[in-house]
């Protein structure tokens, strides 16, 4: 059965000027629609707070926080935030609408990626971060699923919802981990606290990701895999790819690095790196590693 023949908020317009017309996505946090902007006469996603979570007022000001911090951020590569209101008891976010796929998407659908390929994807990923990071703003869950591929190629990050300004980041309760558990840094698991090289870390996974087609670690649960981020060191994507060009090791065991200051110590320096090491690579390297090794996850 279609999922929006079914939900309760199709067909409805909230606040008098989005009209749901289908549900694209749901999340821990919320459900996002297309919808129609009456007012304005154009696409926009809906993002409504799931009904459990509006009636929290911890949730509630950490949403609208992200209306205030996102609608702030202004780069090619991020979702804009248009609007964020209240209807009842529906809390949500106008933001652009983007069509196309999830970087998890596409990872599902190839494997992994050609180092060049990978790079060429984290460099809009990174300069999105680093506008944040210049803003003060964390984004605290950077993983592929908020990297969206348009239908034309571009890349744009979404769902800054748990980004906080730096300064706020010693509020996050004790216990609470903000994030998905594969990409949260050691620091995180450990206090619950973060700054900009903790965007840096999940980058660094992310792009271990892309050129492996997994991720570093597995377990059998959440809490197994948070505190192997701890206690292991990430390995070298040439562990598992084996020619893969050691700039590609560098980059990865850098960027993931137990020690944050040992990290590169925002998204533009790491962007700096990524560029750098895209500049340098063989134009044929993607060629040559398909050939070496078949395409799909990775062992």
């Amino acid at each position: 059965m279609d999922a929006t023949a079914v939900d309760p908020l199709v067909g409805r317009v909230l606040d008098r000027r989005y009209r749901i017309d289908s549900r694209i996505a749901r999340g821990g946090m919320a459900t996002v629609y297309v919808s129609h902007d009456l007012k304005l006469d154009r696409t926009v996603a809906l993002k409504v707070m799931h009904p459990n979570l509006a009636q929290d007022d911890d949730f509630v000001r950490r949403f609208i926080h992200e209306a205030k911090s996102a609608a702030a951020l202004s780069h090619p590569n991020i979702v804009s935030v248009f609007d964020q209101g209240t209807d009842g008891a529906n809390v949500f976010l106008a933001m652009e609408y983007v069509p196309g796929r999830t970087l998890r998407e596409v990872l599902s659908q190839r494997g992994r990626l050609g180092p060049r390929e990978a790079l060429v994807i984290m460099q809009p990923v990174l300069a999105a971060l680093a506008v944040a990071h210049r803003a003060g703003l964390i984004h605290r869950d950077v993983k592929p699923e908020n990297v969206l591929v348009m239908e034309d190629g571009r890349i744009k990050v979404t769902d800054f919802g748990l980004a906080r300004a730096e300064t706020a980041s010693k509020q996050t309760k004790t216990g609470v981990l903000l994030g998905t558990v594969g990409y949260l840094a050691p620091e995180q698991v450990l206090s619950g606290t973060a700054d900009a090289r903790a965007d840096v870390y999940a980058a660094g996974i992310m792009l271990f990701e892309l050129l492996t087609g997994r991720q570093p670690y597995d377990g059998d649960t959440p809490l197994a895999v948070a505190y192997k981020h701890v206690n292991e060191v990430v390995p070298l994507p040439s562990s598992l790819l084996p020619g893969l060009p050691p700039q590609l090791d560098a980059l990865v065991a850098t960027a993931t690095s137990h020690d944050p200051v040992r990290r590169p110590p925002d998204a533009g320096h790491f962007l700096g790196a990524v560029t750098e090491t895209h500049r340098l690579l063989p134009t044929d390297i993607d060629q040559i590693m398909a050939r070496s090794v078949p395409p799909g996850p990775a062992p």
